[in-house]
């Protein structure tokens, strides 16, 4: 059921960006056309921000929308969730493709499912390292999961 949840806030959060960057290239699109139109008026004033090698910041934003629509998403989701069979379940992602780290916050059946589950995701090709930053123990569940927050270096990222 958790899974289901983090799926369905993964597919909110996809079509999200992808509105975005549907928003982002109209901008774009308008921003070529000012900036052709512009250039044969004023040529030679200095009237837009510019970034970075002269690209105005508009078209570096949508590059970076692009940028980030463009990363291997639904691998990296189904590598962490397999990884997490049913002894884990996952209750957040990060992932920082600038970074190249995912953090992931969960709830282990036990402290051995837990240490399972991160040598698991060392053996996947799409991780390198991960490291368990916090770990607590429920006391109050009678079951005693734990849960967790730990962050993986992720190779898939560009």
């Amino acid at each position: 059921m958790l899974a289901l949840a983090v799926l369905a806030t993964t597919v909110v959060h996809y079509m999200e960006l992808n509105d975005e960057t549907v928003a982002w290239e109209d901008r774009l699109a308008r921003a070529e056309h000012d900036l052709g139109r512009d250039l044969g008026r004023e040529r030679g004033k200095a009237h837009r921000s510019v970034g970075r090698d002269g690209e105005s910041l508009e078209v570096q934003r949508a590059n970076e929308v692009l940028r980030q629509l463009s990363l291997p998403w639904d691998s990296l989701f189904l590598t962490m969730e397999s990884a997490a069979g049913e002894e884990v379940a996952l209750l957040a992602l990060e992932p920082d493709a600038e970074k190249q780290v995912v953090k992931v916050s969960g709830e282990a059946r036990d402290f051995t499912s837990l240490l399972n589950y991160v040598t698991r995701l060392e053996a996947q090709e799409a991780f390198g390292p991960v490291y368990l930053q916090s770990h607590q123990v429920q006391l109050q569940d009678p079951q005693q999961p734990v849960r967790f927050a730990l962050h993986a270096v992720w190779k898939g990222a560009p």
